[in-house]
């Protein structure tokens, strides 16, 4: 039997249709980290991906965050006409060029694609982009409703537009939803409050997704205690959750098995300062961490947390090393189960 694509593997993993193995994936070091790694065995010549036979995601080439990109925008919530400064859907520079032609090629090869679906999350809809546009926004909730409904609404059908131009083109596997919203403890404003004004711009976006066929729907978010608002994200459709640097007990990938069922995709999920350890104490936490989540199936292990510089190469070898040996036996023992059930 042939082996499966990347993509075929990727989406049976994590829709659960079973396959030979889970995908070998993790987030890329950080810039630092990698020229520490050259000078401690990995080529100069060969990327992290391919000395580790990593499967990568690559993005189908859409940038919908407020404009420019990637700076506070705290004007859209005091200047009506700062909408069109910052949400032009014909602006070229949001559509990678020829995306539609790189997608069909990727696809072609089997590899995993993705959109993203989301400016940067609710409160980056609102122009928050430190403390005082924080407290903005959220008298802007409580003394201007109306006013906050309208741009959301505004900003949900631009991202709309952008996402029908790419997906009429281009056909991705999942798309990823950014909401830092939350501290450790939970979101910084109320559930109900999140729900009434942020639920509809969800559903409307996921409605589009489905009409295109993505697969994948899944939330990120970084740190904080989403779990009060996943309840009404999933009933929205998001059927997916992706998280970075977990501190919080609540959002622990086996503490989410239990509250929302196995039927939840998840990737990620390995505390990333498992690197710290030796290979005794690595192998066990690997092991707590990772084989109950997927004996429950819906799941793809990698780090919470790209390698930093204070990992060094041989760390990170043995952590992939360990993780290839899980996939090696989970293999094994699924072949045990099938020939148990004949």
């Amino acid at each position: 039997m042939d082996e499966p694509s990347q993509k075929q593997r990727f989406l049976d993993t994590l829709l659960g249709s079973g396959s030979d193995r889970f995908p070998f994936f993790d987030l890329e070091p950080a810039e630092e980290t990698l020229v520490q790694w050259h000078t401690q065995g990995l080529p100069r010549d060969r990327s992290v991906a391919e000395f580790f036979r990593l499967e990568e995601h690559y993005s189908v080439g859409l940038m919908i965050r407020s404009y420019p990109y990637f700076r506070m925008a705290p004007d859209l919530l005091h200047d009506p006409s700062s909408f069109s400064r910052h949400y032009d859907p014909d602006e070229p520079s949001r559509y990678a060029k020829d995306f539609a032609k790189r997608a069909e090629r990727l696809n072609k090869h089997g590899r995993v694609l993705y959109v993203d679906a989301s400016g940067g999350g609710f409160l980056q809809m609102l122009g928050v982009g430190d403390w005082e546009s924080l407290k903005s926004a959220c008298y802007a909730l409580v003394e201007d409703p109306g006013m906050v409904e309208d741009l959301l609404e505004r900003t949900t059908d631009f991202y709309c537009i952008c996402l029908k131009r790419v997906l009429s083109k281009a056909r991705v596997d999942y798309a990823s939803f950014y909401e830092p919203i939350a501290s450790n403890t939970g979101p910084v404003i109320s559930p109900a409050m999140f729900e009434r004004f942020a639920i509809p711009g969800y559903r409307k976006v996921l409605d589009l997704l489905d009409d295109f066929q993505v697969p994948l729907r899944i939330l990120c978010t970084t740190g904080g205690n989403l779990t009060s608002l996943l309840p009404p994200l999933r009933e929205a459709g998001i059927n997916g959750v992706w998280i970075s640097n977990i501190r919080s007990s609540g959002m622990e990938y086996q503490a989410l098995r239990r509250t929302f069922g196995p039927d939840l995709a998840l990737i990620g999920g390995i505390d990333s300062r498992i690197l710290r350890l030796d290979e005794s104490a690595m192998r066990r936490k690997l092991e707590e961490t990772v084989l109950p989540l997927l004996e429950t199936g819906h799941y793809l292990p990698c780090l919470d947390d790209r390698p930093r510089a204070n990992t060094t190469f041989s760390q990170y070898s043995l952590f992939r090393h360990i993780l290839e040996e899980i996939a090696a036996n989970e293999g094994l023992d699924a072949v045990r189960r099938a020939t148990t059930y004949e």
